[in-house]
């Protein structure tokens, strides 16, 4: 039996004859032939021995999440099953939608290296959102985690393997042996336990800078960055929102130039903290009320027309909270799904934000993803969400990569767990892995409960507001408070970054943006690159640090302009790099630079 393919867009050819597979793109090879293989890329080689013969193909074009990126799709069928191969033409990975477990690298040296990374979740326990070990190969190790970088030392060849699973604490299916290992045979084996996975090949230096060119075009994430409101970070909960509230929300979304405001849990008739004061989490809201998730008529009881029409004519989007019933597996997916289309369809969401999902087992998942793939068609697709990683057992940074952004963490002044500086710690180390417009980071009024924290040098009430916006600009800012309380100060300084930000965020989209300069600890100098052809952007951040000016290795060679900076700012470019100097502690400057 043969079969052919052949795209000149694509710049791909496929061939299947008799149990032999060539795929070949513009920068990938992959061939297998009975039970063996390889994938090649620019020189890179890697081996591979396939665990059953593959019988027959199937071949298809098929649009993306984004829906503005193609990928080719390989059925692989077997005796026992199939498996589906996808291809991004102008990236060096093989992915499969449901990996098959037994497919095993093979290591042609001793003298190799592994590099292991695992992304942490369930926020609300943990600040420490990064994980990276690299261990010398020598005998059987077994690592745990979600990306692994395998260098052949003396080649200068890496092999990048990415389980897209939950995080491992998370993962409701798990091999005892963990997630990879690397056997004194000279194997590399990834436990995939059904989950997907991606194999890279290349430049150790650049592979994990082409995932995140995949994780993009994977994402199904808004084509713009975006800038939310949610009032929850001042801690009045469900009591304040009311429709007079709400619409004080929306004219100062529109005078600060906030895009979205979302609505976060007190918009239903149920309520959550009366649940939570029965011994209930947030789950059995169908046994509980079966109106829970209907409008509270008492706060809105004209419903919600007046706040739409305000919003409408001030051209801000809304966005409401909702958390799925994991009771009984999620038996009740479909009841929740319908809750969201009303949401979409009537009350005028354009994003929801997905809290207190709790995966306990395989059905709970299963069901879990049903009401994803469900609530993911409508509105024709573009309907936006941004899902909760706080707290429980959910789908982490790896599992579900198509639906949505990340909201990443609660942070609190009223428990002095906001530091502007951790934030952007978290962002940073996260920015190096993953897309950061993949993620939601938060800005807090830095005036409140300014007692609590004493005389703290790296406390809230010590920055400017416009330096906790800028340290979020990679990513989707996210406006964690009641915005009518800010004082006018704060919000004229927020109002002018934030319209700084909207004039260039169309360009900074289109840039892959790297973390530079140190690990951000408060003290330091940190920062971001977008990275464009002819030109980019970098925000540079100053801590408590004594030295006022700090050279950064980039590769900018053009001329640089600070756009805004809350205090002196001077940016030459000399051999070393990019040199700024920067007036004052705790200051920053947003530069674009030309070439």
């Amino acid at each position: 039996m043969q079969k052919t393919y052949s795209s000149d867009s694509f710049k791909t050819n496929v061939k299947f004859d008799s149990s032999k597979l060539d795929i070949k793109t513009a920068v990938l090879e992959i061939s297998v032939n009975a039970n063996e293989g390889f994938l090649e890329s620019k020189g890179h080689k890697w081996h591979f021995v396939q665990p059953v013969e593959i019988l027959d193909v199937c071949i298809a074009e098929k649009n993306t999440g984004n829906g503005s990126v193609v990928r080719l799709d390989i059925e692989l069928i077997y005796q026992n099953g199939s498996e589906i191969w996808y291809i991004y033409p102008e990236l060096p990975f093989l992915c499969t939608e449901s990996h098959l477990d037994g497919r095993i690298f093979t290591l042609n040296t001793p003298h190799v290296q592994l590099t292991t990374v695992e992304l942490v979740d369930v926020t609300d326990n943990n600040d420490s959102l990064v994980k990276e070990s690299v261990h010398q190969y020598y005998k059987t190790h077994s690592a745990r985690g979600n990306m692994f970088l395998v260098e052949d030392n003396l080649q200068n060849s890496g092999l990048l393997i990415v389980k897209h699973s939950p995080c491992p604490d998370s993962a409701v299916r798990s091999a005892p042996d963990g997630d990879l290992r690397l056997t004194k045979d000279g194997q590399v084996v990834l436990n995939g336990c059904g989950y997907g996975a991606a194999y890279g090949i290349g430049d150790p230096k650049e592979l994990f800078d082409h995932y995140k060119e995949l994780y993009a075009n994977i994402c199904n994430i808004p084509k713009k960055n975006f800038i939310m409101s949610n009032t929850w970070g001042d801690r009045s909960r469900d009591k304040a929102i009311k429709e007079n509230f709400v619409l004080r929300e929306i004219e100062a979304a529109r005078h600060l130039g906030v895009d979205i405001v979302q609505l976060d849990d007190g918009w239903q008739s149920g309520s959550v903290e009366e649940m939570q004061q029965k011994g209930l989490t947030l789950e059995g809201f169908w046994k509980c009320d079966p109106n829970f998730w209907t409008l509270d008529p008492k706060k809105f009881p004209s419903g919600l027309n007046t706040i739409l029409e305000k919003a409408d004519e001030l051209g801000i989007k809304m966005g409401f909270w909702f958390a799925p019933d994991s009771t009984d597996d999620f038996s009740r997916w479909e009841n929740d799904a319908e809750i969201v289309r009303v949401l979409s369809e009537d009350c005028g969401a354009s994003y929801i934000k997905l809290d207190g999902a709790m995966i306990r087992n395989q059905a709970c998942e299963d069901n879990y993803f049903s009401f994803l793939k469900a609530i993911s068609k409508l509105r024709g697709g573009k309907l936006n969400f941004n899902l909760d990683i706080t707290y429980g057992k959910r789908l982490g940074y790896f599992c579900g990569i198509e639906y949505g952004t990340l909201f990443v963490e609660n942070r609190y002044t009223d428990w002095k767990n906001y530091y502007p500086h951790r934030t952007l710690r978290n962002l940073w180390q996260l920015s190096r892995y993953l897309p950061a417009s993949k993620f939601q980071f938060e800005v807090l009024n830095i005036r409140r409960n300014a007692h609590l924290y004493g005389d703290d040098p790296l406390a809230p009430a010590n920055y400017d507001i416009d330096w906790c916006f800028a340290s979020v600009m990679a990513a989707n800012p996210l406006i964690w408070m009641e915005m009518q309380n800010l004082n006018e100060e704060d919000t004229q300084a927020l109002r002018k970054i934030i319209g700084i930000y909207r004039d260039n965020r169309d360009a900074m989209c289109e840039m892959s943006v790297h973390p530079i300069g140190d690990l951000p600890n408060g003290i330091g100098w940190s920062g971001f690159f977008w990275k464009g052809k002819n030109s980019g952007y970098v925000t540079i951040f100053r801590g408590i640090t004594d030295e006022d000016t700090h050279t950064f290795s980039l590769p900018v060679c053009g001329k640089c302009t600070v756009l805004h900076s809350n205090t002196d700012a001077e940016v030459s470019e000399t051999p070393e790099g990019l040199k700024v100097t920067l007036g004052k502690k705790r200051g920053y400057a947003f530069i674009k630079y030309d070439k």
